[in-house]
């Protein structure tokens, strides 16, 4: 349900707002929005609050060491414990802010001191490492280990098109250095090519200008001081390098743990306490102010209410008044949304959330679609293993991201599915397919295992149920639409959506005759059916004029999206398919090649009935179902408050 609200305004003396506004924060009762200036004439009585004076200084500190925090906190090599980030949060909470900012700056550069060192470390490894790989590839091509890298050679590494960039530098060696320059070459493949550069060691600068000229690096290191020495011994000296360039990063690791023991608790505790401080400045520019007074206004629920007042009133006795204020004018997605569901639907208000917030003052489909999700889902798969497996994957979802808000909703939600898919199962007697019916119940009890309602032999009953699911719905929909259009004075929409609604179910009820339904092939039946399309071509014609006929082309269009609920059968019915597929192959494959055959299969399977019915289960209501009633032109209940209660 859509929690009602309650406009509030609060007017307090400018010399207190500070205070206010931390006492707001605190609550976390208040959704703030901006507060009005006046009408024509009362103006220049409100002007727009802006920060100045000691308030800039401490805007302007805070958000240099909220940068500074954001930069610094991921070099953290471990994070603090709940219990000291909130010790350290409520010690930082009574230090100025200058404070704050000389211990984050001095936060920073023994973080960063350690975190460059470390990486100035690893970039050396991973450079000696490249090198030295290199060099092993190199060593074969040219002759061995022992050719000696030196003053009069260079080896180099060539990839892409390899052919022409070699045959351009192998001409310009030797144009350019002459005859005492030779390049070896050897082709690894079409792309790659390793060689050596052997030339006289007073044309040192010509082959350096060249190579570069060519965008060609030389392989050879001789600023680590890996010059004048054969293939074996660099490759030797490079090891004994990285060994000690480990050592200091084992080093250099151990420090930065200890610098994030140390001030870990006390950078996070800050980072809250910077948060919090600069979230109350910036919410400055939604006040309105004169002389004396500062005005505040914003959003709550209709029964929280009273705690804020009663809040309010008791810490600022005489100096803040706090009344409530009409909303009379205001749109409807001008107010904030809050959702209130019961415990089992609440986790598909995060679903719900991919429309856009529901708008205030119309229907929260959110129960609608938790229903209709699960059991959408469960007719689908149907099976009551693959239940039980869905049921387990979402036990260990719920264990390592149970914590999180999405995490915890994707894991109530997999539940749901779970056991859906079991009670379906259970109506269908479906234990991974048949394998229990078939296989295991008559081999342990000597006859076979019947079901409530077996629907891989039952097809057409199956298809009709998944299609009167859609006449079910569809409908449904459309009358929530004309009464939400009615409500809110769309009166012209609403009388063109209850024009499709009668010509709809005017094409139901002749379908439904057509086919012999006993109530629906009566003559009265017949008489209300013709009615109901007399009277919704009227109102498509009245209120479309000359689209009309567009208007009964969309009937049809209705029509298709009842019918497109027969994907719940069809779903269903590809997945047992697959199921028997892998139960019959022991038989066909022997056991050893049969059985794991069949486990891929059911693995295969289980993986698109979690994947499948999930998105048609979602594409109905999304599709289908909500958009004929739905608005989601609103905006969030977003209470001003800590971020991190400590």
């Amino acid at each position: 349900m859509i929690v009602p609200m309650t406009r509030v305004e609060l007017v307090s003396l400018s010399s207190i707002r500070a205070r206010v506004v931390e006492s707001l924060q605190a609550q976390g009762l208040l959704h703030l929005d901006e507060a009005p200036l006046g009408d024509e004439e009362t103006k220049g009585f409100l002007d727009r609050l802006q920060l100045e004076g000691a308030e800039l200084e401490s805007y302007t500190t805070l958000e240099e060491s909220e940068r500074t925090l954001n930069e610094i906190a991921p070099l953290l090599t471990m994070q603090p414990g709940e219990h000291d980030l909130k010790s350290c949060a409520t010690a930082a909470s009574k230090s100025p802010d200058g404070d704050i900012g000389k211990r984050v700056r001095e936060w920073a550069a023994a973080l960063r001191k350690v975190t460059r060192e470390r990486a100035t470390r690893r970039d050396a490894v991973e450079v000696l490492n490249n090198y030295k790989g290199i060099l092993e590839q190199v060593s074969p091509a040219l002759g061995g280990s022992n050719v000696k890298l030196g003053r009069g050679t260079r080896a180099v590494v060539l990839q892409g098109n390899v052919k022409k960039v070699s045959d351009r530098l192998d001409e310009r060696l030797k144009a350019e250095i002459g005859a005492g320059c030779t390049f070896h070459r050897n082709f690894i493949s079409r792309k790659q090519l390793v060689g050596l550069i052997s030339f006289p060691e007073s044309k040192e600068n010509d082959v350096t200008r060249i190579l570069g000229q060519e965008g060609v690096t030389p392989v050879d290191m001789r600023d680590q001081g890996f010059e004048n020495a054969t293939i074996s011994e660099v490759v030797g000296r490079i090891d004994k390098t990285i060994a000690e360039h480990q050592k200091e990063l084992t080093r250099l690791e151990g420090e930065a743990n200890k610098v994030s023991r140390q001030v870990g608790a006390e950078l996070m505790g800050a980072k809250l306490v910077v948060a919090d401080r600069l979230s109350r400045l910036r919410v400055y520019g939604q006040f309105a102010q004169s002389k004396m007074v500062t005005v505040f206004h914003g959003w709550t629920p209709q029964d929280q209410f009273g705690a804020l007042k009663q809040a309010v009133e008791r810490e600022f006795p005489g100096k803040v008044e706090i009344n409530t204020i009409g909303f009379h004018g205001v749109p409807h997605a001008a107010v904030p949304t809050q959702l209130r569901n019961a415990a089992f639907f609440k986790p598909f208000e995060m679903v719900l959330g991919i429309f856009g917030p529901v708008t205030y003052g119309t229907i929260d489909p959110t129960w609608m679609l938790g229903l209709s999700f699960t059991l959408f889902y469960g007719f689908i798969v149907g099976d009551v293993v693959y239940g039980a497996i869905i049921v387990a994957l979402a036990l260990w979802i719920k264990g390592k991201w149970g914590k999180t808000e999405v995490g915890n909703s994707i894991g109530s939600i997999a539940m749901y599915m779970g056991f859906s898919t079991m009670v379906w199962g259970f109506i269908y007697g479906e234990y991974l397919g048949g394998f229990v019916s078939d296989v295991v119940w008559p081999k342990l009890f000597g006859h076979e295992l019947h079901p409530i309602f077996h629907r891989a032999h039952e097809t057409t009953v199956l298809l009709v149920l998944a299609i009167l699911c859609g006449v079910l719905l569809i409908p449904t929909s459309m009358v929530l639409g004309v009464v939400e259009k009615f409500k809110h004075g769309h009166k012209h929409h609403a009388l063109e959506q209850l024009g499709l609604l009668l010509a709809l179910l005017a094409l139901v009820f002749f379908v439904l005759g057509y086919f012999g339904v006993p109530v629906f092939s009566s003559s009265f039946m017949q008489m209300v059916d013709l009615g109901m399309a007399a009277a919704g071509v009227v109102l498509i014609f009245y209120t479309m004029k000359a689209m009309g006929l567009i208007g009964l082309i969309e009937v049809l269009s209705l029509g298709g999206n009842i019918m497109s609920y027969a994907r719940l059968m069809a779903l269903g019915i590809a997945g047992i398919a697959l199921a028997d597929m892998a139960n019959s192959m022991p038989a066909m494959m022997g056991y050893a090649i049969g059985i794991p055959a069949a486990l891929v299969i059911h693995a295969a399977n289980l993986g698109l009935s979690i994947a499948s019915p999930t998105i048609h289960s979602l594409r109905l209501n999304f599709v289908e179902f909500l958009p004929k009633f739905y608005s989601s032109e609103g905006r969030d209940f977003n209470p001003f408050r800590k971020e991190t209660q400590w």
